[in-house]
């Protein structure tokens, strides 16, 4: 990945998420529920910018 321009900023499990612009990442299973969360939070944001 590191030859594409990719820096993983992590390397171990934690359960940490991330979001870019519209890009949502979680580093492992762990992260799953905060994900869900993220997740949700970014669907509410993205219907009350519709309207």
């Amino acid at each position: 990945m590191s030859e594409q321009g990719l820096h993983v900023i992590n390397d171990d499990m934690t359960g940490r998420t991330h979001r870019d612009r519209k890009l949502l990442t979680g580093d492992s299973p762990l992260a799953s529920n905060k994900l869900g969360l993220l997740a949700a939070d970014a669907l509410i944001e993205a219907v009350r910018a519709e309207t």
